[in-house]
This record gives structure tokens, C-alpha cells and sequence, in this order.
């Protein structure tokens, strides 16, 4: 497979972002049928600097002319060509990946899992779907199968294991990193090759030829090798890989040779870490005040009650906490450390402090939630 990553400059003013676009059309203009696939970076449609309101304007005025060229080029050359843009096509618009096959034809989109603030905030961006369960999005081309990384979810480690868990080919990575020095960068970037068994074709912008930070569009080998690297050049790089080539490693203790991920999923051992899967909900500054309530006071069985109401999508459950005798108890005298270990982070709680708190049983209280990684969940009321 051959693969060609485009990175643009980013540009510092508005003649500069008009010129940076229009070089990144030259460059797909370029490609030819010797390609397999091209990625570019993620906001392709806006390479440089806007103002908030700006940034949806300049998305109305290149969004479509890019996306045309997108599906000329992958027609032209036969190619696949993976795109970060914004989809208007929604109510609020989002930020995706365009895949386009062969013929040109749009075959999928995928959308960013991880919207910083200034996305959702600044520029009006849909982050609603971000709120909910959902696997990862898996693509089976040709025989290939695609996963998907932008920018700010390169991040989230503790994706890249659920991820491997879908056995990817290739992942696409569109990116608009800015910041980070090349050394962070080629860290992220191996991490998440070796630990998902895939090569990576990552795309991103250039901060400027002689920048030390951002850039680093590159093709990384799933054993965390790096094929290629752009670094803060301004241009397309191509790189030849055979996507079906896996690193499989020592699995000790004479197991044959498996995936870093098999090796890994051998002694993993989920409930030591932070509490995750399709269970937890959004913290409480991404909760409605407006919520559904279930008060636990009066229940004979706490813990089933709690559980039940957990169970039907209760968005908070409110709890008297007491202090007796050095100890920190729920409603029916249940420790509140039972139910921190069944329901951390699966409902917002509202805990109600009864009687009357020293400073230390105070602390014990607070260090109880942190240790269950509960303090965005959790909110207190004194009676």
C-alpha cells in the first residue's frame, strides 16, 4: 500500500489561509494513480487562523469546493482519500473524516470522539453524540480495515486498547495539532501504533518551516517504528507499507508469539482503573439542571433501590450521608464507600450531610470520592 500525507502551512492571517488552501488543492491536483490512499489533515477547509464567527464562514466558502476536489482526486488517481472537514449537513455541524472510494463516491464518515472546548464553545460545534455509548467505527476496504483518531483523541489512551480489541489495519489519523514539540508528537504517535497493532497514517500543519512544534504528519509501523515523518515541512510525503504486516511479540511464559494487545488483554485487570465503559454518564457540568431525581430516603433495601433506579436511567439519586462512630454512612446505615464501589460515576449524586461534620470526617468524605474518581459525579448540600 502506498500512502501519501499532505500537511499544509497554517496559516497566521486570512490571505494566508486563502493561499494555504489553495496550495492543499495543488497538492491533490498532484496525486496520481500510483497511490493508494491520501490522507489530509483534520479542518482541511480552514488551514490557519479565523475569528470564532469566521471559522464557520470560511467552512461555507471552502468546505464544498474541498470536498469536490476530494472526490475528484480519489476518481482521477482510483485512490482512496480520507479528509478532516466540517459536515454541515447536520442541524449543528460536526467535525468528521470523509472517506472517498475509488469511483469518487463518499463511502463513510467518521466523527471526533474528543471536541476540545474551544470546538464546541467557541465554534458551535455538535459535541451531543460525544455524550452517549458507541463503538469505534470500523471500515472493511478492499480487504483493509480503517480506524479512525483525530486530533485530540490521540490523547485518550485508554481508547487505544478498545480499539486493538477490533483488530485495525490502518488508522487514520486527520489532525490539527499546534502545540506540542516534535518529541511529544513521535511518543503519541508510535504509543498508539504499537499498542493498537496498526499502522498509523497520520496527517497534519506545518507552524512554519523552521517550528519545533505541531506538524509531524508521518506513517508509523505497528512496532512503533516511524516510516516517515514531515515534521514542520510544508509538502506531501508518500510511504510504502503492506498493511497486513503484524508485530507479534514474546508472550512469555512459552506462549507463542501474539499482538501487543492480546499479550496485554492476558492480565488485564479493568476495575483497578478509572471507571469507564458504556455505564458512565456525563459529569455534572454536562448534566441538564433540569433532571430526573430519585430521592433514596425511606428505601428498605438502599442498595437495591439505587440500583434499580440506575437501572431505568435515573439522571441523579439524592443520598443523606451521616457520620457514626468514625464511619461514613448512606441511607438504611449502608456504607457510602458500598455504594461508591457499585455506582461511581453511573448517576450524578447529591449528597445531603446530616448532623454535624468535623473537618476530618469532612476530608475522609472527599478523599472517599476521589479514590472512586467520583468528584465530577457528586455535588453536597448541608441539612
Amino acid at each position: 500500500m502506498k500512502a501519501r500525507v499532505i500537511q499544509p502551512l497554517f496559516a497566521q492571517d486570512a490571505p494566508g489561509l486563502d493561499k494555504s488552501f489553495e496550495w492543499t488543492i495543488k497538492e491533490l491536483d498532484k496525486c496520481d494513480a500510483s497511490l493508494d490512499i491520501v490522507v489530509l489533515p483534520e479542518f482541511s477547509e480552514v488551514p490557519g487562523k479565523t475569528s470564532d464567527k469566521g471559522f464557520l464562514e470560511v467552512v461555507d466558502k471552502y468546505g464544498p469546493v474541498l470536498l469536490e476536489a476530494c472526490s475528484r482526486t480519489a476518481r482521477r488517481c482510483s485512490t482512496l482519500v480520507f479528509v478532516g472537514a466540517i459536515d454541515t449537513s447536520w442541524p449543528v455541524p460536526r467535525n468528521g473524516t470523509f472517506v472517498y472510494g475509488r469511483d469518487g463516491s463518499l463511502l463513510g464518515k467518521y466523527y471526533k470522539q474528543h471536541l476540545t472546548a474551544g470546538e464546541w464553545k467557541r465554534y458551535g460545534l455538535d459535541k451531543s453524540y460525544t455524550e452517549e455509548w458507541s463503538q469505534p467505527l470500523m471500515m472493511d476496504i478492499e480487504g483493509v480495515r480503517y480506524a479512525f483518531l483525530t486530533c485530540y483523541d490521540f490523547y485518550f489512551y485508554e481508547a487505544f486498547s478498545n480499539l486493538a480489541r477490533w483488530k485495525p489495519d490502518v488508522i487514520i489519523g486527520c489532525s490539527h495539532q499546534r502545540s506540542d514539540p516534535f518529541r511529544a508528537l513521535d511518543i503519541i504517535n508510535s504509543f498508539c501504533a504499537y499498542n493498537t497493532g496498526a499502522y498509523l497514517v497520520r496527517a497534519s500543519v506545518s507552524m512554519g518551516k523552521k517550528s519545533k512544534i505541531g506538524g509531524c504528519s508521518c506513517v508509523v509501523a505497528p512496532t512503533g517504528e516511524i516510516l516517515g515523518n514531515l515534521y514542520s515541512k510544508i509538502r506531501s510525503l508518500d510511504v510504502t507499507f503492506d498493511p497486513k504486516a503484524k508485530y507479534l511479540k514474546p508472550a512469555g511464559y512459552g506462549n507463542p508469539p501474539a499482538l501487543h494487545s492480546e499479550y496485554i488483554e492476558i492480565g488485564r485487570r479493568p476495575w483497578k482503573y478509572r471507571p469507564g465503559g458504556s455505564a458512565i454518564v456525563p459529569p455534572l457540568s454536562e448534566t441538564p439542571a433540569e433532571r430526573s431525581r430519585f430521592v433514596v430516603a425511606g428505601s428498605s433495601k438502599p442498595m437495591a433501590a439505587i440500583g434499580a433506579a440506575v437501572g431505568e436511567g435515573v439522571q441523579e439519586i439524592v443520598l443523606a450521608l451521616k457520620c457514626e462512630d468514625g464511619k461514613i454512612l448512606a441511607d438504611g446505615g449502608v456504607p457510602f464507600e458500598k455504594v461508591l464501589a457499585k455506582f461511581s460515576c453511573h448517576v450524578i449524586m447529591k449528597l445531603q450531610l446530616e448532623g454535624v461534620w468535623s473537618g476530618q470526617m469532612r476530608a475522609a468524605l472527599e478523599d472517599l470520592v476521589f479514590i472512586y474518581d467520583a468528584q465530577d459525579h457528586v455535588y453536597y448540600s448541608e441539612i
